[in-house]
Formats: structure tokens, C-alpha cells, sequence
């Protein structure tokens, strides 16, 4: 439920932003210095930058970082001294399109799940804010509505961002956490009548641009019956195995656990990781249960479509179009849904 909306300049939104770096990190669209969009912190509040669509790197890294200390130690004399990491640091992510936050949705379901629910993501969830931000124009790789995700959507958000005419956004607040910026966004003024009616036909308008959705369970039920498919091998024959995928993917959430020592002294790390990499299932033995490619890139598409479904109820892709994006063999994740629909079709006895 929307408790308040406040309207900001797009002038004003430096001011907006700095204050909401006071007293927390802010996570939010900037442009690198190859001028390619990505989310990163900010040290400044000029660096949010809102003429960005999907940045190319996604916002996972603020509940799940690249690289995450669980302890460090130090040996001496037949004992060990554990230390763990402080505790972490309020903070916001800001400017997330509707499928990055369904994406977080996703990840929240993964590291919640009993029996063995994991702490450092929680506590770290715990103190994030999300402020979502909608956007009028759809992208041409991003197929998040044939996932049910519309681009102006406010779900599971703390604060919403809705674009205006005159060079506006319109601040929706939704959720206590969302109340708590107040000292950020008391200065803006409330939204009057025709603003509301704004945000109001922005919506209409993206409602009626809708597609029609995918049949998940229909995909989820023809994977079941071509996992020996020859479809894997067209798949997998272009892939070089790079894993720009996995690391580009709001969603995807393998990682690795790694000590690290130098001396008497060492910590326990957990770094990401992927499954499109050999190394990924390898047995200390030597034996790796998925011995090429195929298995691999098989392996991505089931646990989005098939395996995550099946466990949690929802598919663990979003839409969001960075993989087809940055895969440097061209594959197409949409072509390969509607390939296992049509496949799964033709090899039916």
C-alpha cells in the first residue's frame, strides 16, 4: 500500500541522493569509465545516473558480494583466535528495474530456505532498502513481461521512482522501511491530484503493452521429458564457457568457499562462483560428473526453468536481457525457451 508520494526534479535528485547517503551505502546506476552502465556505490551523489535502462552489472552484489569474509583467524601456539566480521552497514539500492527486484525476490527465497537459512545474506538483507524505479520504455533484449514482470510495477519495493512529464520523479512510498527515508525526501512536496493521475496513466499505458506471458509450467513439464535431447548439443557448441551469463544474471547465486592464509593468519571467503565452469563440479578425485559443455550449459537452463521452479515455485529468470546481452557466441535465451517448447512438441510420440 502506498502511504505517501513526494515529487522530485530530476534536478534534485543529487540533493535526494546525498541525503540518502547519509548514514548509509547507496548502491545505483553509474556509468563506468568505458561509459557502460552498471551498478556500483557511490561516493558521490552525481554519480547516480538516470538516463541508464538495465545496467550491465547487476545489483546482486549488495546481498550477495563478489567476494564476503565469513571469518578470519590466527594460529599460535596450539589454539585459534576466530574473529568475525563486523556487522554490516545500513544501506539502499537504488534505481532497480521491476525484474531486478523480482530477482531479489528470488535470491531471498534461496537463502532463506530451511533447514539451513543463510545468516550473513539475511543479516545483510535485513538493513537493505529498495527503491525501485519504473521505466515508460521497454528495452529491445529485455523480455521481462513474458515473465508476468511489468516495467512499472512497484512490488516488493520499499520506495518506487515514477517517471513524470517535465523532467519529475515521482517518490512512492510503500513500506516502513520506505517511511524511514523521510529525512531524504520530507524537502519534495506531496503529489497533488493531477500527479496522481499521472502515475495512474503511466501504468495504464504499460499494462497495455503487455505480452502475453510464457507457460512456465508447460516449460517446466517439456524439460522434464528432453533432458537427452539433441537440443543440448546446438546449445552448448557455440559457448566458450565464460560465464558471463552466471555473473551477469540478477539471480544466479553458485559460489565457492575458499581459505585464504598467509602465515598464522587466514580467513574463510565465499567468492562467486558458476556452473558453466569445469572446475565448478570437479571431485577432489579428479571426477567431474559433468565431463563437457553440455552438461553445463544443460545444467543453466534446467535450474532456472525446471529445478528452481519445482523447489520454490517461481523461475529463476527474470527477464531482465543481460545474458543475451554479453554473451560473446550469440546465444539467446528466449529463442532457447521457445526451442525446448517447440522440441518438446515435435518429439512426443
Amino acid at each position: 500500500m502506498t502511504k505517501e508520494i513526494r515529487i522530485i526534479p530530476l534536478t534534485d535528485m543529487p540533493a535526494f541522493v546525498g541525503a540518502l547517503m547519509q548514514g548509509r551505502k547507496v548502491l545505483a546506476p553509474t556509468r563506468n569509465d568505458d561509459g557502460l552502465c552498471v551498478f556500483a556505490w557511490l561516493s558521490a551523489p552525481e554519480q547516480a545516473d538516470w538516463t541508464c535502462g538495465i545496467p550491465r552489472v547487476p545489483p546482486k552484489q549488495a546481498l550477495l558480494p563478489r567476494t564476503e569474509v565469513f571469518f578470519r583467524y590466527h594460529r599460535e601456539k596450539g589454539k585459534e583466535t576466530v574473529s568475525p566480521p563486523p556487522p554490516p552497514e545500513p544501506q539502499a539500492v537504488l534505481g532497480l528495474h521491476p525484474c531486478d527486484v523480482q530477482a531479489v525476490k528470488v535470491l531471498d527465497a534461496v537463502f532463506s530456505a530451511e533447514p539451513s537459512p543463510d545468516q550473513p545474506y539475511l543479516e545483510r538483507r535485513a538493513v537493505t532498502t529498495l527503491i525501485g524505479r519504473g521505466f515508460s520504455e521497454d528495452e529491445p533484449l529485455v523480455f521481462c513481461r513474458e515473465l508476468g514482470i511489468d516495467p512499472m510495477d512497484n512490488r516488493d519495493c520499499d520506495a518506487f521512482l515514477v517517471p513524470l512529464a517535465a523532467n519529475r520523479m515521482a517518490l512512492e512510498i510503500l513500506t516502513d522501511k520506505g517511511a524511514a527515508l523521510k529525512p531524504a525526501y520530507e524537502r519534495f512536496p506531496p503529489a497533488g491530484a493531477e500527479d496522481r493521475a499521472a502515475i495512474a496513466e503511466a501504468r495504464k499505458l504499460s499494462q497495455a503493452r503487455s505480452t502475453p506471458p510464457l507457460d512456465m509450467a508447460a516449460i517446466q513439464r517439456n524439460l522434464e521429458t528432453i533432458f537427452n535431447s539433441d537440443l543440448w548439443n546446438r546449445i552448448h557448441e557455440p559457448c566458450v564457457g565464460c560465464g558471463a551469463c552466471a555473473f551477469l544474471c540478477p539471480t544466479c547465486h553458485c559460489f565457492d568457499i575458499q581459505e585464504e592464509t598467509r602465515g598464522l593468519d587466514g580467513a574463510r571467503v565465499r567468492v562467486w562462483d558458476t556452473c558453466q565452469f569445469d572446475l565448478f563440479t570437479r571431485h577432489a578425485s579428479g571426477h567431474n560428473p559433468r565431463t563437457s559443455q553440455k552438461e553445463r550449459s544443460r545444467q543453466r537452463i534446467m535450474h532456472k526453468f525446471s529445478y528452481g521452479v519445482d523447489r520454490f515455485h517461481i523461475p529463476f529468470c527474470v527477464g531482465c536481457g543481460r545474458c543475451i546481452a554479453a554473451c560473446p557466441a550469440h546465444n539467446d535465451v528466449r529463442q532457447i525457451l521457445k526451442e525446448i517448447q517447440d522440441l518438446a512438441k515435435a518429439e512426443k510420440p
